[in-house]
């Protein structure tokens, strides 16, 4: 069985401790472990360094050293990273269609409440049943995006559209 994980990768301390903290508490039930690092090059070494564990990263674009929609496609090519989420305190008007288009399943903004955070997570996290190394996968025929699989699965689930533009951050339509 692989080993689920989350990493959250934020340059500042407080910040980045109290948002460990937090879904640390939410995911334990769930078995996940939460993980906490100060850059994305320690990100980086992390995930290298559990290749057999299925990660979902919380990244911080805005960091010295390996930051921005470069950060996020580091992430996206390790196999065994299921999901990148950015967590932001930049416009998301103008950094969400970036962090997307970049390959980020998810952009949130850092003014958005503790709850409101966790509550995206798990609803990304319950659109898929298991986090499977991308190397375990079998052919895609189709060649759907990760998002438009996203999409799928969460319909498939029976979830409502509404609900699903909510947990995706993206427009009903």
């Amino acid at each position: 069985m692989v080993q689920q994980s989350i990493l959250v990768i934020d340059d500042q301390p407080v910040y980045r401790d109290a948002i460990r903290e937090k879904l640390a508490n939410a995911f334990a039930p769930n078995g996940v472990s939460v993980k906490a690092v100060g850059s994305a090059h320690e990100g980086l070494d992390c995930v290298d360094q559990a290749s057999q564990t299925a990660w979902l990263i919380v990244l911080d674009i805005l960091m010295p050293g390996l930051s921005g929609l470069t950060g996020i496609k580091a992430f996206k090519h390790k196999p065994n990273v299921a999901h990148v989420v950015v967590l932001s305190g930049l416009e998301a008007h103008l950094w969400e269609p970036r962090t997307v288009n970049a390959g980020a399943s998810l952009f949130l903004s850092k003014s958005s409440t503790s709850e409101d955070i966790t509550q995206k997570l798990q609803g990304l996290w319950a659109s898929t049943t298991t986090l499977p190394l991308r190397g375990a996968r079998g052919s895609n025929a189709f060649r759907l995006t990760s998002r438009q699989q996203e999409v799928l699965q969460l319909i498939a689930q029976g979830h409502p559209n509404k609900w699903i533009a909510d947990v995706l951050h993206i427009r009903e339509q």
